[in-house]
């Protein structure tokens, strides 16, 4: 599963540690849902407090925005509540993914009745505009991150029917796209994020069924590179903060169905799952090396982590409210001020939330 949903058009450690991760804990606030809508989810918050997110009618066990309904993209404030962002003309659905410091919002818009997909950037003077497509296919962009300067990152159909990385860059009133290709004999590429040195990581795949995919760095100065995979397996990358550090997820051997991972320097790190659980997937890191996620747990139920160097991987369940009502499943990102969004279940539909410390 990658962090973002895409359209189906588009396809323990002693005593010491227990004592430090009880001592830090969250409130919770619910998110809500845009009116007309049963579930919802968030995907990302900025240093400003906004989050990004969309509402849709699915039902439990079915992730909100992970399925090819009508959904609305949306942006949460304080002082605006849940702001619905629309689609763009045509559409009947939309998911805002990415917010940066200056509210610019970046996401994709469909139409679930013909599959066609398109980017979109969104700002609060300005609304939804949608981003160009490479020439050849006007069907299928995917606009999944954004700089602090506006650069946006994502992919577009190209004639063939391939799937390459693009950048978006303000010129003027528009947007221009720039076409940087895909890593070599991997013809479908797909961009998850940006850092502000414009490094790209995503996910490329090899094969048509899918069988072969790897986590991939970009950089218009280093070019393409494979970051490879644990043992027998296969790597996604999910998010890469601005000393290069990316995280992902990689098949194993010994874990068939994914745990979170993360690459620097010297490589590729697994940080296992949390106690009983079988699989993770990491899908964000900070610059102080803070990872969010998901894992399962014995039982099989998914829950929501927080990752460091120095307490390892902690189930975010723990660190809120016991009478809550609450069961977290997924984190999604961390803010400078140490708040948490991401989605979870609450009296029996999914919502997005937020943590703050």
């Amino acid at each position: 599963m990658n962090r973002k949903p895409r359209f189906a058009a588009g396809l323990l450690l002693g005593m010491w540690f227990t004592a430090a991760a009880a001592a830090q804990t969250y409130k919770i606030t619910d998110l809500g849902t845009i009116s007309g809508f049963s579930s919802s989810v968030a995907f990302d918050n900025n240093n400003k407090g906004q989050i990004t997110g969309c509402s849709d009618n699915s039902i439990l066990p079915t992730i909100p925005c992970y399925t090819n309904i009508p959904a609305d993209a949306s942006l949460w404030s304080k002082s605006k509540g849940l702001q619905d962002l629309g689609h763009l003309s045509g559409d009947d659905s939309s998911v805002a993914y990415v917010v940066n410091d200056s509210g610019m919002v970046v996401g994709s818009s469909a139409n679930t009745t013909s599959g066609a997909v398109h980017g979109f950037v969104w700002t609060q003077s300005g609304g939804m505009v949608g981003l160009a497509s490479l020439p050849g296919c006007d069907c299928y962009t995917f606009a999944t991150a954004i700089t602090s300067k506006g650069v946006i990152a994502g992919e577009s159909a190209v004639s063939n029917g391939d799937e390459d990385v693009v950048l978006w860059t303000k010129s003027g009133g528009t947007y221009q796209i720039h076409d940087e290709k895909h890593l070599p004999n991997a013809p479908y590429v797909y961009a998850n994020d940006i850092n502000e040195n414009l490094q790209v990581t995503g996910v490329a795949y090899f094969f048509n069924n899918n069988s072969k995919y790897r986590a991939f760095l970009w950089s218009k100065v280093a070019g393409w590179r494979d970051l490879h995979a644990l043992a027998g397996g296969n790597s996604k990358g999910e998010w890469i903060n601005n000393l290069g550090v990316v995280a992902g997820l990689s098949t194993s051997t010994k874990y068939p169905n994914g745990v979170s991972v993360y690459w620097d320097a010297t490589g590729i790190h697994p940080i296992s799952t949390l106690p009983g659980g079988s699989s993770s997937w990491a899908g964000y890191i900070s610059d102080t090396k803070q990872i969010t996620g998901e894992s399962t747990v014995a039982g099989g139920a998914t829950h929501a982590y927080l990752w460091t160097q120095k307490k390892g991987m902690q189930d975010l369940n723990n660190m809120i409210p016991k009478n809550s009502g609450w069961v977290l499943r997924h984190a999604a990102a961390i803010n400078k001020a140490g708040q948490i969004v991401g989605y979870g279940e609450i009296k029996g539909v999914e919502h997005g939330f937020l943590l703050t410390p």
